[in-house]
């Protein structure tokens, strides 16, 4: 690949930057004195003497002479392998700015996704339904100090800790017959698997909001 490159403060002339990019000398003094009266700097530059160039001068004679249409193809292409450092060093905060786009944007999604992941990791440890203290502890509420008071002050659960049709209608707690090891079934408040998304997008909420009044 060729290379402007620029060591220290050296500048480059007319002939060193042709040679590197491939092309006649009138094409890189014809592009020199365009982009100089373009900043209103009107001195000129003949074919083939020496002239200092700078690094960004060298760069803009490089683009504009990509872009022009009067090259052959194989200066066309010679060109387009030159580089400067003042180049490498714009694709790199190009490159750089866009992996940052990425990084966020994928930090984005999985924010978005993590109360799904969540809910999903809790379906996986249980087949069909969890105890409402599993329940608490897995959206980090403590079920005997938040959990359950709130249930009971709402009226989701009864004296003896079952659902109240309240809870069920909601669609935060179910009513379930365990059987014990002697084959008697009792009567136990649990939350469902589909039920967990409406603790994490409603009770989870509610349950610290009425623990932060309840203790102000």
């Amino acid at each position: 690949m060729n290379d402007l490159s620029f060591p220290g403060d050296r500048r480059m002339t007319v002939k060193e930057v042709a040679e590197a990019l491939g092309v006649d000398h009138s094409t890189v003094s014809r592009h020199l004195n365009a982009i100089r009266i373009d900043l209103c700097n009107v001195a000129k530059v003949e074919n083939g003497k020496a002239a200092s160039i700078s690094e960004a001068e060298a760069t803009e004679i490089k683009r504009r002479i990509e872009r022009s249409g009067r090259n052959d193809l194989a200066n066309v292409r010679e060109v387009s392998q030159a580089t400067t450092p003042l180049e490498i060093a714009e694709m790199t905060l190009r490159v750089i700015a866009y992996h940052k786009d990425e990084a966020d944007r994928l930090r984005r999604e999985l924010a978005d996704a993590q109360p799904k992941i969540e809910s999903a990791e809790a379906i996986a440890k249980c087949e069909t339904a969890m105890s409402i203290t599993d329940a608490a502890k897995h959206f980090g509420l403590h079920p005997k100090l938040e959990v359950f008071p709130y249930l009971r002050a709402r009226g989701y659960l009864t004296r003896e800790d079952l659902p109240t049709q309240a809870a069920i209608d909601q669609g935060y707690l179910a009513l379930r017959q365990n059987p014990d090891r002697f084959g008697v079934c009792h009567p136990q408040a649990v939350v469902l698997t589909w039920q967990l998304e409406n603790w994490r997008a409603h009770v989870v909420r509610q349950v610290k909001a009425w623990t932060h009044e309840a203790v102000s």
